[in-house]
């Protein structure tokens, strides 16, 4: 009990802090700063510094190509060819590698999504958000949500004992292949729904499309990950809309109320996160009040956010269930 309630609070702080120096230096995406937090923290401190310098690489990695494709102005159906096959690599590959190591593979993939999604031009123009500048700022945010998660837990997380899990080779290189065909449609779908639809919600909507069919392709066994993904994708949406609509109650103007929520709603997901029996729902939950909700942003009214809430929950639904025939490992 104890140790679940301290690190709850080392997460609690790390995320606070993030989203306040993002805030602070005024970027466009603050609640990206406080996403590393609740994927960054691991068991162990080897993993921890691993996947906190993983992150960095794989999402400047990701960037790198993503802004490529943006300056090359690219046609969409070229832009969504090339997202649908990077994102199919770097999942494949994130499966292949199999270990720890495969995380700097999988944000990769991710970052290139993240760009090239909103850069669609009808997306773009609708919107008025320029991708380049999107970017660089959730660079920035990474940057500093990776630095404040490993700065709040680093001392107080435990050295590994023993060696870590092997990584399984038998009948990888045709379960890799599935997986990259899968997360190819799944991104396909997402693409060319912001291409027709170019809204919040869409986008929203499509993103999940993309990212929790990365998570399953990277499992070992997506099927456990299947089976928790609607409800913590929901519980997520629902603390998203409630925190939305006692924002709006409490008043826009009044910055010590904005706070004081959006500091009670990180402590719950903290909890929620570190403790045992909720921690596999915790993570899922907290990603995506952070995203519909947009904390420390808040560019949608709760009209918008309810309706991205539900593609997200329409979006998880749909990987949860095609997610389940991609093949297992055995053990």
């Amino acid at each position: 009990m104890r140790q679940t309630v301290f690190l709850a609070l080392q997460l609690f702080v790390a995320a606070a802090l993030a989203l306040a120096l993002a805030r602070w230096l005024d970027l466009a995406n603050p609640y990206w700063a406080a996403m590393p937090v609740w994927v960054v923290q691991q068991a162990y401190r080897e993993d921890l510094v691993l996947r906190a310098v993983l992150r960095i690489i794989g999402t400047l990695a990701g960037a790198a190509l993503a802004l490529a494709v943006v300056r090359l102005g690219l046609p969409d159906v070229l832009t969504a060819l090339v997202l649908a096959l990077g994102v199919g690599c770097a999942a494949a590959l994130a499966y292949w590698i199999g270990t720890v190591m495969s995380y700097g593979a999988f944000m990769a993939g991710v970052t290139l999504f993240v760009v090239l999604l909103p850069g669609f031009s009808g997306f773009s123009a609708a919107t008025g958000i320029d991708p380049v500048a999107a970017a660089v700022d959730r660079i920035f945010c990474t940057l500093i949500g990776v630095a404040c998660v490993t700065a709040a837990t680093f001392a107080f997380t435990p050295r590994r004992v023993g060696q870590a899990p092997m990584r399984v080779m038998e009948g990888r290189a045709r379960k890799a292949l599935l997986r990259f065909a899968y997360c190819c449609a799944m991104s396909v779908c997402a693409a060319a729904a912001v291409i027709a639809f170019p809204r919040f919600d869409i986008l929203a909507g499509a993103m999940t499309l993309i990212v929790y069919s990365m998570i399953l392709s990277s499992a070992p066994d997506p099927r456990p990950i299947a089976s928790l993904l609607v409800p913590a994708v929901l519980l997520g949406v629902c603390a998203s809309i409630a925190y939305l609509f006692l924002l709006k109650s409490a008043g826009a103007e009044a910055r010590q109320a904005a706070v004081l929520l959006t500091a009670g709603f990180l402590l719950a997901g903290a909890f929620l996160r570190a403790w045992p029996r909720t921690a596999s729902y915790g993570l899922d939950a907290n990603m995506c009040f952070l995203i519909v909700s947009e904390v420390g942003a808040w560019r949608h009214g709760t009209a918008e956010v309810t309706l991205a809430g539900i593609a997200v929950v329409c979006a998880a639904a749909a990987v949860s269930v095609s997610g389940r025939l991609l093949p297992a490992e055995r053990r």
